[in-house]
């Protein structure tokens, strides 16, 4: 839960401006900035993994008896031990009844083995027996996952790397303040690009990027959110984007009383004589993001022997002071693209852990094990029946369907 409502892999100072002193160091000892890789998380997947293997070894011994061919398919103890016992009493000879009583068996459950024994004929016919492994693989399948979060917790790690539009990083730095780490290639950024609404929110973004060893290509591909690059088992994800440098600001100075339209291309901290004026302009600062409106510059218009004045211009908009009027129109920039880079060694094995537990759900949900003994013994009007059952699902279905069968085997 605190990994969903702390935000993960910020820097430590911005978790300390946002929580202050106090709070942040309580935090920062539980490794809340980073808690998938922290000691007490990995605890608790031991923990957990120990209790499900403590739960499955208890289970494993009834359920391999349970799966292994049934011992006594052709003696009386299932008749006085089974889920279902019924006795029923037919006026057919006993060879028709072995007879029907194969056919009706086949139909029901599967093809059964007869055998005869002391007069006696026993059947015994059975189905889905592995579908009991089901719930040996759904909790092996949990400690595969378990097992891949662990090795991913333990060895695995996470970071951002901030890349400028034409220039190669070969370092990220992992999260929580923990340091820097080579990744033993570079990545180069070729191109970003990002298309915004009319609110000025960023509607997508992507970067271009290639992959270099020693300072060749290896492998090109565009990566945005939710579609990331994989290379070497590092996986890079799109995560953020910022404005790296900013020059050739664009600014329309209008002269309300003349109408004069003039257009400025200041750079930062430089003035410009505004002209038929007494008045410069400057720009003090640049926002790319000012206040979720999207990029703005801080005016400052300067008039000799006088306080100087300022005003914020927001990108597409005008703004008037005195008897001028200003619009910020456009401006030259480079991005640089954040990109997360992640490492888990244990990525193969929680996949084999899902493959697995689709595996037990399919045998748990889709299949169940039913056993019927089946014994007709003669007598002197007719034959005797009894019939033992059990079934692991479903059990008022399969009795509905069994009750069929008597009636089928007491019909003249």
């Amino acid at each position: 839960m605190f990994g969903t409502v702390v935000q993960q892999g910020l820097p430590l100072a911005r978790y300390e401006a946002l929580y202050g002193p106090k709070v942040f160091s309580l935090l920062k000892f539980f490794d809340i900035f980073d808690m998938y890789h922290s000691w007490w998380f990995t605890l608790l997947l031991i923990l957990l993994s120990v209790n499900i293997i403590a739960c499955t070894a208890k289970q494993i011994p009834r359920i391999i008896k349970l799966t292994l061919p049934e011992k006594n398919k052709f003696d009386d103890g299932p008749f006085g031990s089974s889920q279902i016992n019924k006795n029923v009493q037919c006026h057919k000879s006993l060879s028709d009844l072995e007879q029907e009583t194969t056919s009706l068996l086949k139909s029901l459950v599967s093809l059964p083995v007869q055998v005869r024994k002391d007069d006696k004929s026993y059947f015994f016919s059975e189905k889905g027996r592995y579908s009991r492994m089901g719930f040996i693989f759904i909790h092996f399948s949990i400690l595969l996952i378990l097992g891949g979060g662990l090795i991913g917790a333990i060895w695995g790690f996470d970071g951002q790397m901030n890349i400028v539009e034409g220039k190669t990083a070969d370092t990220m730095f992992l999260y929580g303040g923990k340091g820097a780490k080579k990744l033993g290639f570079e990545v180069r950024c070729d191109k970003f690009k990002v298309d915004f609404y009319k609110t000025g929110q960023p509607k997508e973004y992507r970067s271009d990027l290639t992959i270099l060893e020693d300072g060749k290509k290896v492998l090109s591909k565009a990566i945005m959110v939710n579609h990331p690059l994989i290379y070497k088992g590092f996986k890079l994800c799109q995560a953020t984007y910022g404005i790296a440098e900013t020059d050739n600001f664009q600014i329309v100075v209008k002269n309300e009383k003349t109408g004069k339209e003039t257009v400025l291309t200041p750079n930062l901290m430089e003035k410009i004589s505004l002209p038929d004026s007494k008045f410069s302009f400057a720009i003090a600062k640049f926002m790319p993001n000012y206040q979720n409106h999207g990029p703005a510059v801080l005016g400052v218009l300067i008039e000799p022997e006088k306080t100087h004045e300022m005003l914020w211009l927001f990108k597409g908009h005008n703004q008037q002071m005195k008897d001028l009027s200003f619009m910020f129109k456009d401006f030259d920039s480079r991005y640089y693209t954040g990109i997360q880079v992640s490492r888990s060694y244990g990525v193969y094995i929680v996949w084999a852990g899902c493959i697995l537990i689709l595996v037990g759900f399919v045998l748990s949900l889709f299949f169940t094990h039913t056993k019927v003994w089946l014994r007709i013994s003669e007598r002197k009007d007719g034959c005797e029946v009894k019939i033992a059952a059990s079934v692991n699902r479903n059990r008022k279905d399969f009795e509905e369907k069994l009750e069929k069968l008597v009636m089928e085997l007491q019909a003249e």
